[in-house]
Protein backbone atom coordinates (compact mmCIF):
# COMPACT_ATOMS: atom_id res chain seq x y z
CA UNK A 1 0.00 0.00 0.00
CA UNK A 2 2.91 2.36 0.76
CA UNK A 3 4.15 1.95 -2.82
CA UNK A 4 0.72 2.78 -4.22
CA UNK A 5 0.41 5.81 -1.93
CA UNK A 6 3.77 7.22 -3.01
CA UNK A 7 2.88 6.73 -6.64
CA UNK A 8 -0.51 8.38 -6.27
CA UNK A 9 1.07 11.34 -4.52
CA UNK A 10 3.44 11.75 -7.42
CA UNK A 11 0.64 11.55 -9.95
CA UNK A 12 -1.55 14.09 -8.18
CA UNK A 13 1.30 16.51 -7.58
CA UNK A 14 2.05 16.57 -11.28
CA UNK A 15 -1.35 16.25 -12.94
CA UNK A 16 -1.25 17.96 -16.30
CA UNK A 17 -3.34 21.11 -16.49
CA UNK A 18 -4.04 20.85 -20.21
CA UNK A 19 -7.04 19.36 -21.92
CA UNK A 20 -7.75 18.50 -25.54
CA UNK A 21 -7.34 21.99 -27.01
CA UNK A 22 -3.87 21.30 -28.44
CA UNK A 23 -5.06 18.15 -30.19
CA UNK A 24 -8.03 19.42 -32.18
CA UNK A 25 -6.77 17.66 -35.31
CA UNK A 26 -7.32 14.32 -33.58
CA UNK A 27 -10.78 15.10 -32.17
CA UNK A 28 -13.77 13.50 -33.87
CA UNK A 29 -17.47 14.14 -33.19
CA UNK A 30 -20.77 14.01 -35.05
CA UNK A 31 -22.05 17.31 -36.43
CA UNK A 32 -25.58 16.29 -35.47
CA UNK A 33 -25.34 14.09 -32.35
CA UNK A 34 -29.11 13.72 -32.10
CA UNK A 35 -29.49 12.21 -35.59
CA UNK A 36 -30.47 8.52 -35.77
CA UNK A 37 -27.60 6.06 -36.02
CA UNK A 38 -27.39 4.90 -39.65
CA UNK A 39 -27.66 1.19 -40.48
CA UNK A 40 -24.34 -0.62 -40.45
CA UNK A 41 -22.85 1.87 -38.00
CA UNK A 42 -22.16 2.23 -34.26
CA UNK A 43 -22.30 5.52 -32.41
CA UNK A 44 -19.50 5.80 -29.84
CA UNK A 45 -19.70 8.12 -26.82
CA UNK A 46 -16.83 8.57 -24.39
CA UNK A 47 -17.91 8.72 -20.73
CA UNK A 48 -14.54 9.40 -19.11
CA UNK A 49 -11.80 7.15 -17.65
CA UNK A 50 -12.41 3.89 -19.60
CA UNK A 51 -16.17 4.34 -19.95
CA UNK A 52 -17.84 4.01 -23.35
CA UNK A 53 -21.35 3.83 -24.73
CA UNK A 54 -22.07 2.09 -28.04
CA UNK A 55 -25.37 2.58 -29.87
CA UNK A 56 -26.93 0.94 -32.91
CA UNK A 57 -30.47 0.15 -34.04
CA UNK A 58 -32.07 1.70 -30.98
CA UNK A 59 -29.93 -0.36 -28.58
CA UNK A 60 -27.04 0.63 -26.31
CA UNK A 61 -24.16 -1.16 -24.62
CA UNK A 62 -21.93 0.30 -21.89
CA UNK A 63 -18.37 -0.62 -20.98
CA UNK A 64 -16.73 0.45 -17.68
CA UNK A 65 -19.00 3.45 -16.92
CA UNK A 66 -17.67 5.41 -13.94
CA UNK A 67 -19.15 8.81 -13.08
CA UNK A 68 -18.44 9.30 -9.36
CA UNK A 69 -14.77 10.26 -9.84
CA UNK A 70 -13.65 9.78 -6.24
CA UNK A 71 -11.06 12.38 -5.23
CA UNK A 72 -7.40 11.64 -4.74
CA UNK A 73 -7.03 11.60 -0.94
CA UNK A 74 -9.54 8.82 -0.09
CA UNK A 75 -7.75 6.58 -2.59
CA UNK A 76 -4.26 7.55 -1.44
CA UNK A 77 -5.09 6.74 2.18
CA UNK A 78 -7.29 3.75 1.29
CA UNK A 79 -10.30 5.23 3.04
CA UNK A 80 -13.97 4.36 2.66
CA UNK A 81 -15.41 5.37 -0.70
CA UNK A 82 -18.88 5.19 -2.17
CA UNK A 83 -20.76 5.88 -5.37
CA UNK A 84 -22.08 9.44 -5.78
CA UNK A 85 -25.65 8.98 -6.97
CA UNK A 86 -26.04 12.58 -8.12
CA UNK A 87 -23.01 12.26 -10.38
CA UNK A 88 -24.20 8.91 -11.71
CA UNK A 89 -27.64 10.38 -12.45
CA UNK A 90 -26.02 13.29 -14.26
CA UNK A 91 -23.89 10.92 -16.32
CA UNK A 92 -26.91 8.79 -17.22
CA UNK A 93 -28.75 11.92 -18.36
CA UNK A 94 -26.35 11.99 -21.32
CA UNK A 95 -27.40 8.48 -22.41
CA UNK A 96 -30.57 8.67 -24.46
CA UNK A 97 -30.87 5.03 -25.52
CA UNK A 98 -32.02 2.28 -23.10
CA UNK A 99 -29.04 0.18 -22.05
CA UNK A 100 -29.11 -3.54 -22.93
CA UNK A 101 -26.02 -4.57 -20.98
CA UNK A 102 -22.92 -3.33 -19.18
CA UNK A 103 -19.52 -4.97 -19.76
CA UNK A 104 -16.69 -4.71 -17.24
CA UNK A 105 -12.99 -5.12 -18.06
CA UNK A 106 -11.97 -5.59 -14.39
CA UNK A 107 -13.10 -4.81 -10.86
CA UNK A 108 -11.10 -1.77 -9.69
CA UNK A 109 -13.12 1.09 -8.20
CA UNK A 110 -12.60 3.39 -11.21
CA UNK A 111 -14.52 0.84 -13.28
CA UNK A 112 -16.91 -0.90 -10.90
CA UNK A 113 -17.80 1.50 -8.07
CA UNK A 114 -20.98 2.86 -9.69
CA UNK A 115 -22.31 -0.51 -10.85
CA UNK A 116 -24.68 -1.42 -8.01
CA UNK A 117 -26.59 1.85 -8.34
CA UNK A 118 -26.25 2.16 -12.13
CA UNK A 119 -27.53 -1.36 -12.78
CA UNK A 120 -30.50 -0.70 -10.53
CA UNK A 121 -31.28 2.49 -12.43
CA UNK A 122 -30.98 1.00 -15.91
CA UNK A 123 -32.08 -2.60 -15.38
CA UNK A 124 -29.26 -3.61 -17.73
CA UNK A 125 -27.71 -7.07 -17.79
CA UNK A 126 -24.26 -7.21 -16.21
CA UNK A 127 -21.51 -9.08 -18.10
CA UNK A 128 -18.22 -9.44 -16.23
CA UNK A 129 -15.67 -11.75 -14.67
CA UNK A 130 -16.39 -13.67 -11.44
CA UNK A 131 -14.80 -11.11 -9.08
CA UNK A 132 -16.71 -8.15 -10.51
CA UNK A 133 -19.97 -10.11 -10.34
CA UNK A 134 -19.37 -11.12 -6.70
CA UNK A 135 -18.50 -7.57 -5.65
CA UNK A 136 -21.63 -6.10 -7.20
CA UNK A 137 -23.86 -8.90 -5.91
CA UNK A 138 -22.69 -8.09 -2.38
CA UNK A 139 -24.97 -5.04 -2.62
CA UNK A 140 -28.01 -7.15 -3.47
CA UNK A 141 -29.68 -8.93 -6.40
CA UNK A 142 -29.02 -7.64 -9.90
CA UNK A 143 -32.27 -6.36 -11.39
CA UNK A 144 -31.36 -7.11 -14.98
CA UNK A 145 -29.55 -10.36 -14.33
CA UNK A 146 -25.91 -11.16 -14.98
CA UNK A 147 -23.57 -13.36 -16.99
CA UNK A 148 -20.21 -14.50 -15.64
CA UNK A 149 -17.69 -14.60 -18.48
CA UNK A 150 -14.12 -15.76 -18.86
CA UNK A 151 -11.65 -15.74 -21.76
CA UNK A 152 -13.26 -17.71 -24.57
CA UNK A 153 -16.83 -16.85 -23.60
CA UNK A 154 -19.24 -15.75 -26.33
CA UNK A 155 -22.47 -13.90 -25.55
CA UNK A 156 -25.21 -12.61 -27.82
CA UNK A 157 -27.39 -9.79 -26.48
CA UNK A 158 -29.21 -8.66 -29.59
CA UNK A 159 -28.03 -6.89 -31.61
CA UNK A 160 -24.65 -7.24 -29.90
CA UNK A 161 -22.30 -10.19 -30.40
CA UNK A 162 -19.66 -10.20 -27.65
CA UNK A 163 -16.48 -12.27 -27.55
CA UNK A 164 -14.33 -12.31 -24.43
CA UNK A 165 -10.53 -12.52 -24.36
CA UNK A 166 -7.84 -12.51 -21.69
CA UNK A 167 -6.14 -9.21 -20.90
CA UNK A 168 -3.38 -7.88 -18.66
CA UNK A 169 -3.55 -5.05 -16.16
CA UNK A 170 -0.67 -2.61 -16.39
CA UNK A 171 1.59 -2.15 -13.39
CA UNK A 172 1.81 0.90 -11.15
CA UNK A 173 5.42 1.39 -10.10
CA UNK A 174 6.09 -2.29 -10.70
CA UNK A 175 2.95 -3.75 -9.14
CA UNK A 176 -0.69 -4.20 -10.09
CA UNK A 177 -2.70 -2.00 -7.71
CA UNK A 178 -5.18 -3.62 -5.34
CA UNK A 179 -4.53 -7.13 -6.63
CA UNK A 180 -5.44 -9.14 -3.51
CA UNK A 181 -8.94 -10.58 -3.76
CA UNK A 182 -10.82 -12.81 -1.31
CA UNK A 183 -11.35 -16.44 -2.14
CA UNK A 184 -14.56 -17.17 -4.06
CA UNK A 185 -17.50 -17.23 -1.70
CA UNK A 186 -15.79 -14.95 0.85
CA UNK A 187 -16.64 -11.59 -0.68
CA UNK A 188 -18.09 -8.91 1.58
CA UNK A 189 -19.53 -5.57 0.54
CA UNK A 190 -16.51 -3.43 -0.45
CA UNK A 191 -15.77 -0.35 1.64
CA UNK A 192 -12.22 0.86 0.96
CA UNK A 193 -10.58 1.38 -2.43
CA UNK A 194 -8.50 -1.77 -1.97
CA UNK A 195 -11.67 -3.83 -1.51
CA UNK A 196 -12.41 -3.21 -5.18
CA UNK A 197 -9.68 -5.63 -6.18
CA UNK A 198 -8.59 -6.13 -9.77
CA UNK A 199 -10.11 -9.58 -10.33
CA UNK A 200 -9.80 -11.03 -13.83
CA UNK A 201 -8.75 -8.50 -16.50
CA UNK A 202 -10.73 -9.02 -19.69
CA UNK A 203 -10.94 -7.55 -23.16
CA UNK A 204 -13.92 -7.65 -25.50
CA UNK A 205 -14.66 -7.72 -29.19
CA UNK A 206 -18.09 -6.21 -29.78
CA UNK A 207 -19.85 -6.71 -33.11
CA UNK A 208 -23.00 -4.99 -34.35
CA UNK A 209 -24.12 -2.98 -37.35
CA UNK A 210 -21.49 -4.69 -39.47
CA UNK A 211 -18.68 -3.20 -37.35
CA UNK A 212 -16.14 -4.74 -34.96
CA UNK A 213 -14.78 -2.92 -31.90
CA UNK A 214 -11.99 -4.12 -29.60
CA UNK A 215 -11.74 -2.67 -26.08
CA UNK A 216 -9.46 -3.24 -23.11
CA UNK A 217 -8.32 -1.07 -20.19
CA UNK A 218 -4.56 -1.44 -20.56
CA UNK A 219 -1.88 -4.07 -20.91
CA UNK A 220 1.75 -5.09 -20.94
CA UNK A 221 4.42 -5.17 -23.61
CA UNK A 222 4.85 -8.68 -24.96
CA UNK A 223 1.18 -9.54 -24.40
CA UNK A 224 -0.63 -8.21 -27.49
CA UNK A 225 -4.31 -8.91 -28.14
CA UNK A 226 -5.17 -12.47 -29.09
CA UNK A 227 -4.18 -13.23 -32.69
CA UNK A 228 -7.60 -14.86 -33.27
CA UNK A 229 -9.29 -11.46 -33.00
CA UNK A 230 -8.16 -10.38 -36.44
CA UNK A 231 -8.91 -7.01 -38.03
CA UNK A 232 -11.20 -4.56 -36.20
CA UNK A 233 -12.78 -1.27 -37.21
CA UNK A 234 -12.00 0.49 -33.92
CA UNK A 235 -9.38 -0.39 -31.31
CA UNK A 236 -9.97 1.18 -27.88
CA UNK A 237 -6.74 0.70 -25.95
CA UNK A 238 -6.32 1.74 -22.33
CA UNK A 239 -3.33 4.08 -22.09
CA UNK A 240 -3.24 5.21 -18.46
CA UNK A 241 0.28 4.09 -17.56
CA UNK A 242 3.71 3.50 -19.17
CA UNK A 243 3.10 -0.26 -19.49
CA UNK A 244 0.11 0.44 -21.73
CA UNK A 245 2.11 2.78 -23.93
CA UNK A 246 4.91 0.21 -24.20
CA UNK A 247 2.51 -2.26 -25.81
CA UNK A 248 0.75 0.32 -28.03
CA UNK A 249 2.57 -0.42 -31.29
CA UNK A 250 2.29 -4.21 -31.04
CA UNK A 251 -1.39 -3.97 -30.13
CA UNK A 252 -2.16 -1.72 -33.09
CA UNK A 253 -0.10 -3.89 -35.44
CA UNK A 254 -1.92 -7.02 -34.25
CA UNK A 255 -5.45 -5.54 -34.54
CA UNK A 256 -4.95 -3.52 -37.78
CA UNK A 257 -7.81 -1.14 -36.93
CA UNK A 258 -9.26 1.59 -39.10
CA UNK A 259 -9.38 3.86 -36.03
CA UNK A 260 -7.47 3.87 -32.72
CA UNK A 261 -8.78 5.55 -29.57
CA UNK A 262 -6.36 5.59 -26.61
CA UNK A 263 -8.64 5.55 -23.58
CA UNK A 264 -8.12 5.93 -19.81
CA UNK A 265 -5.95 9.04 -20.35
CA UNK A 266 -7.88 11.61 -18.31
CA UNK A 267 -7.35 12.61 -14.67
CA UNK A 268 -9.80 10.22 -13.02
CA UNK A 269 -9.70 12.11 -9.69
CA UNK A 270 -11.40 15.24 -11.07
CA UNK A 271 -15.15 15.60 -11.70
CA UNK A 272 -16.46 15.35 -15.24
CA UNK A 273 -17.81 18.89 -14.90
CA UNK A 274 -14.23 20.20 -14.95
CA UNK A 275 -13.76 18.97 -18.50
CA UNK A 276 -11.09 16.67 -19.90
CA UNK A 277 -7.67 16.96 -18.26
CA UNK A 278 -4.85 14.55 -19.11
CA UNK A 279 -3.30 12.65 -16.21
CA UNK A 280 0.42 13.26 -15.77
CA UNK A 281 1.38 9.62 -16.29
CA UNK A 282 -0.36 9.56 -19.67
CA UNK A 283 1.49 10.79 -22.74
CA UNK A 284 -0.65 11.21 -25.81
CA UNK A 285 2.09 13.02 -27.80
CA UNK A 286 4.32 9.94 -27.40
CA UNK A 287 1.56 7.74 -28.82
CA UNK A 288 1.09 10.10 -31.74
CA UNK A 289 4.83 10.10 -32.47
CA UNK A 290 4.97 6.31 -32.27
CA UNK A 291 2.00 6.03 -34.60
CA UNK A 292 3.71 8.28 -37.15
CA UNK A 293 7.23 6.93 -36.77
CA UNK A 294 6.13 3.31 -36.95
CA UNK A 295 3.71 3.93 -39.81
CA UNK A 296 1.14 1.99 -37.80
CA UNK A 297 -2.20 1.14 -39.41
CA UNK A 298 -5.35 3.16 -38.72
CA UNK A 299 -6.23 6.72 -37.82
CA UNK A 300 -5.46 7.92 -34.29
CA UNK A 301 -8.42 9.77 -32.75
CA UNK A 302 -9.52 11.46 -29.53
CA UNK A 303 -13.02 11.79 -28.09
CA UNK A 304 -14.26 14.40 -25.63
CA UNK A 305 -16.72 13.67 -22.85
CA UNK A 306 -20.27 12.98 -24.05
CA UNK A 307 -19.55 14.06 -27.65
CA UNK A 308 -20.86 11.21 -29.84
CA UNK A 309 -19.01 10.02 -32.93
CA UNK A 310 -20.39 7.52 -35.42
CA UNK A 311 -18.20 4.68 -36.62
CA UNK A 312 -19.36 4.08 -40.20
Amino acid sequence: MKLVLCGLLLVTAEVASGGLEKYSSFLVADRNPSAPVPPNAIRVTYLGVNGLQFETGGHALLVDPYFTRVGFWPIAFNQAIRSNRERVDEGLNHLRTPVDAVLMTHAHFDHLLDMPYLLGRTGARFVAGPTAIDLVKSFGPLRGGHAIVNPGSVRTIEPWAIRVFAAQHDRFFGKIPFNRCPAPGNFKRPVKASDWCVGEPLSFVIEAGGKRIYIDSGGLAGAPPDSRIGHVDLAILGAALPDSRARFAEAVTRLRPRYIFPSHQDDMFGPLSRGFVFGKMTNFPALAREKEKGNLPGRLILLDYFQPWTLR
